[in-house]
Order: structure tokens, then C-alpha cells, then sequence
């Protein structure tokens, strides 16, 4: 049975657990994730200036505000602050760093109206991220940098938690996407191309929209459907996700029931421990490998290359 939890007095696994069985869980604003967004949103005015990042969409031509974005979103990624952020508000939760592991924080970023809706600014559609080939352990968390309203927030679609749905995560593999997906995001500004895994039927989905204050993050499954609302409030909305597994769940292969993921390749690689950034070990990521590895895909993204 799913609910929202709202600042529940639970233990890690217990949470973890609530998670796995499509719980949502809602928490108020940490020391550790309010610094976060600080931080985050002192870059991005940075990137702005002069304008007021919230409004500068009316101001400047998309190509001008995607190349914007394009520089901003991995400077914030792939920053140490951000690391030691995560590092610090998972302390402040009692959750064990040491055998907690994190995908590293993205910066996202939605446009009003269709203005941006492809590459850095791709507006997602409904979909699961066990269809990108997360493991089925992996917790999303999500947090909005400046205020939002119910018309600019992230929206879980619930009932579908253990229900199959018609997708295209067949033709998904994960280092195929590091390999190109990934890299040659910054080229798309009027079209995306790429090959997203996402819902591919018009059906009757229920919407659970959760609209926090900056700084307050909800946690759901990587099993969860879930999308963007449209967002025509008027303004550009901020928001941070990143991914956590737990190390203990990998090795007994814990996690959600997957009931309709065909994707390929695993996005195991991607996760580092919090205290000192090791990754698992090749033949515990083996375990989790469908498919095998495409001769032409890449293990781990490099921003660099």
C-alpha cells in the first residue's frame, strides 16, 4: 500500500523499505539541503547576470539561454561543494554514509511554456527510471532551489507503481547513452533526438503533485512513474535531483519488483560511496548487467571527453 509520509520517524531501512513498496516520503527543509540549494542558486545567478534567472527566458534568444545552461548544469554537478553537501545531509538524516552511494546532484531546469524543451532543458515524459537502467534499490531525491507552486512541480503517478505500462525501454542501454545521450546533450535546443525511455500509450494517469518549499526534498522509487508538470507559471523553475542506493540492498539485491523494464547495461558504474567516492567493484556490478556491453557504449560518462 502506497502513501506520503511526511516527516516520518523512521529508521533508514525502514524508510527504504517504504520507499520499495511505493511510498512516497516527503521532508522538511535539512541544514545540508538548504546549503545545497544556496549554493546552487548563487551559481546560477552567477550564469545570469544581470538578469534575474527566473525571468531571463523573456530576455534572451533560446540559443543564447541554452549555451547558458550548458556550462552551468556540469560546473554545479561537478563541483566538490555539491559532493560534501550530500555527504553532509545524509549524515544529518542518520543515514549511513558509508554504505550509502550517490549519482552526482543534476541541476534541472524548466522552462515556461515550450520555450526550452530539448537537450540541457528536456521536458520529461512520464516514465520510470528503472527504464534507464537504474537498479531497482535506487532512491530518487528531489528538491526545489527557489519557490514553486503546483503548476511548476514534479508529479508521482502512483497507481501505477506495480502495474505494467506500454514503454520503449527495450531499446534503451546504458552506456550507449554515456556514450552518446549523455554527451551530446548541449546540442539540442529546438529538437531532441535522443532515445528516452518513456510511456508510450495514452492512458488515464492519476497525478499525485507534491510542491514543497526550497530545500524540502521527496524521495520515491526508481520504480515510481513519475514526470515534469508543464510548466506555465510564468517562470523558470530550479529544481536538483540525485540518486542514492545503499550498499547492503546491491548485495542482496534488494529493491523494488521491477514489472516492465527490458533496458540493457546497468547505471551501477555511476554511484560513489559518500565518504570517499570508491565505486563497486566490477563483479558486483557484473551481477547487475543485462545484455551485455555494446563494443561502441562507455562504462562510467566523462564530462571531459
Amino acid at each position: 500500500m502506497s502513501a506520503i509520509l511526511v516527516d516520518p520517524q523512521l529508521s533508514e531501512g525502514a524508510c527504504r523499505d517504504a520507499l520499495y513498496s511505493g511510498s512516497t516520503v516527503m521532508l522538511k527543509p535539512q541544514v545540508a539541503s538548504k546549503k545545497l540549494c544556496a549554493f546552487a542558486w548563487q551559481m546560477i545567478q552567477d550564469a545570469f547576470y544581470p538578469l534575474h534567472p527566473e525571468q531571463a527566458q523573456h530576455e534572451l534568444p533560446v540559443e543564447k539561454f541554452a549555451a547558458i545552461i550548458a556550462a552551468l548544469k556540469p560546473k554545479f554537478t561537478h563541483s566538490p561543494e555539491s559532493k560534501q553537501f550530500l555527504k553532509e545531509l545524509f549524515e544529518e538524516l542518520g543515514w549511513d554514509p558509508a554504505k550509502t552511494y550517490f549519482d552526482v546532484p543534476k541541476l534541472r531546469i524548466v522552462t515556461h511554456s515550450s520555450y526550452l524543451t530539448s537537450g540541457m532543458g528536456y521536458a520529461y515524459k512520464a516514465h520510470r527510471d528503472v527504464w534507464y537502467s537504474a537498479p531497482p534499490c535506487q532512491i530518487n531525491w528531489w528538491t526545489p532551489i527557489n519557490e514553486i507552486q503546483e503548476r511548476s512541480a514534479m508529479v508521482i503517478h502512483p497507481r501505477y507503481f506495480n502495474r505494467e505500462v506500454p514503454n520503449n525501454s527495450s531499446s534503451f542501454d546504458a552506456y550507449k547513452w554515456n556514450a552518446e545521450g549523455r554527451k551530446n546533450a548541449s546540442l539540442y535546443v529546438n529538437n531532441d533526438p535522443r532515445n528516452h525511455p518513456h510511456l508510450q500509450e495514452n492512458i488515464d494517469l492519476d497525478w499525485q503533485v507534491l510542491v514543497g518549499r526550497p530545500g524540502s526534498l521527496m524521495l520515491f522509487s526508481a520504480q515510481q512513474l513519475h514526470s515534469t508538470v508543464p510548466n506555465d507559471s510564468g517562470k523558470t523553475r530550479f529544481s536538483i535531483d540525485f540518486r542514492t542506493i545503499n550498499e547492503d540492498d546491491i548485495l542482496a539485491h534488494r529493491g523494488a519488483r521491477m514489472v516492465d523494464a527490458s533496458c540493457t547495461g546497468t547505471t551501477l558504474p555511476d554511484f560513489i560511496r559518500s565518504t570517499d567516492h570508491a565505486r563497486f567493484a566490477e563483479d558486483i556490478v557484473k551481477t547487475y548487467e543485462v545484455g551485455g556491453r555494446a563494443e561502441d557504449g562507455v562504462l562510467v560518462f566523462d564530462p571531459g571527453a
